[in-house]
């Protein structure tokens, strides 16, 4: 047998291996991959996760699907007959509130949470509840922003951002 052939029944099925899996995690089909049920949808909608306020295929997919984004902070962590999930559940609401926000999360975290689903928001129903403690001199807790800051949520902002008032002063906030 020449040595070639047996080179190729050696490394043939491992170069072959490599390059279907390169054809997979290259190819732009998702294989169902970003999909979200609906149960998880349902309780990432009250999780008050960081990983849900942080990131942005849960919170995409919901947003489409019907839920209505309800922006706050530590408002959410308090369940109890008047918050707004056991409302819409009990009534039987016509919306389902998709909590975004928890302890610590402030204007510029809840901007930045924005701008990753602003397709998904624009010209449809929000809701926000404005805590007095986000307006102080000194502008949010370092720690707490550090803890919810996402830089994905920062590279859906620059590749949207037209360099108006608003996107500088989120600019300036944000260094």
């Amino acid at each position: 047998m020449k040595v070639s052939t047996r080179l190729f029944k050696i490394f043939g099925p491992i170069i072959l291996a490599a390059v279907l899996l390169l054809a997979v995690l290259l190819s732009p089909f998702s294989f169902g991959l970003n999909h979200i049920s609906k149960e998880t949808e349902k309780s990432a909608a009250v999780s008050l996760s960081s990983n849900v306020l942080k990131g942005r295929l849960v919170k995409r997919q919901a947003l489409s699907d019907g839920y209505v984004p309800f922006f706050g902070s530590s408002e959410w962590s308090r369940f109890d007959p008047m918050h707004p999930s056991v409302l819409a559940e009990k009534y039987h609401r016509s919306y389902r509130p998709f909590l975004l926000g928890a302890r610590g999360t402030q204007s510029l975290t809840q901007y930045f949470a924005m701008q990753s689903v602003k397709k998904q928001i624009t010209n449809k129903k929000a809701v926000f509840v404005i805590s007095p403690q986000w307006f102080v001199p000194q502008g949010t807790r370092k720690d707490a922003f550090t803890y919810y800051y996402s830089p994905l949520q920062t590279i859906d902002w620059l590749q949207d951002e037209h360099n108006s008032e608003m996107d500088r002063y989120a600019a300036q906030r944000l260094l």
